[in-house]
């Protein structure tokens, strides 16, 4: 049997001349054959065959599975193509509903297209599934990404060290006003 009669073999040759392109910094050939390999896909992997014995076999094709997925939206991401992926990744999140990682991309990808509000609906949802079903709450890169999308977070390309001198200094223009309030109330009272 040849290769292209066998799609699990294409589906690795694919996904490791994407890992390759990538390697060279050739961004959009890789997208491209993690696009072609994850085409290959319908339903699950060994579906329909019913046998312990390739149980093992079926997961690690999944894994596979959800590497290259994980891989493509990280390089449709770096290329700035976040509304070309919103679709997929709609698909991903219902096929994966506890990845945390697709879900605070599709998050991201609604947020830069001004669907905040969907975008804190899908985080919401997905913390409700997770304490409901696994008794569980989300990791950090989900509360990171809710607080950011409300704004209380700054951009995330700005460095760890900016952020906590910002935090910093607003805790002491408030402090600085409180106690201007106080020191205002005491000369009142002394008067």
């Amino acid at each position: 049997m040849r290769e292209h009669q066998v799609d699990g073999l294409t589906f690795r040759r694919l996904c490791a001349e994407a890992d390759h392109a990538q390697r060279l910094g050739q961004f959009e050939r890789a997208a491209g054959n993690l696009k072609a390999a994850l085409g290959l896909w319908r339903g699950s992997a060994l579906e329909g065959i019913d046998s312990p014995a390739l149980s093992a076999d079926a997961l690690r094709w999944e894994e596979s599975r959800l590497r290259a997925i994980e891989t493509l939206v990280e390089l449709e991401f770096s290329c700035g193509r976040h509304s070309a992926i919103t679709a997929d990744l709609r698909t991903w999140v219902q096929r994966y509903p506890y990845h945390e990682g697709l879900h605070c991309r599709l998050a991201e990808a609604l947020h830069l297209r001004s669907r905040t509000g969907e975008a804190l609906m899908l985080l919401h949802q997905l913390k409700m599934r997770l304490a409901t079903e696994l008794g569980i709450n989300p990791g950090t890169s989900v509360q990171e990404m809710h607080l950011r999308l409300v704004g209380a977070s700054p951009d995330p390309e700005t460095p760890q060290s900016s952020r906590a001198v910002e935090a910093l200094r607003r805790a002491l223009t408030e402090t600085t006003q409180s106690l201007k309030v106080l020191t205002n109330a005491l000369e009142c009272l002394n008067n």
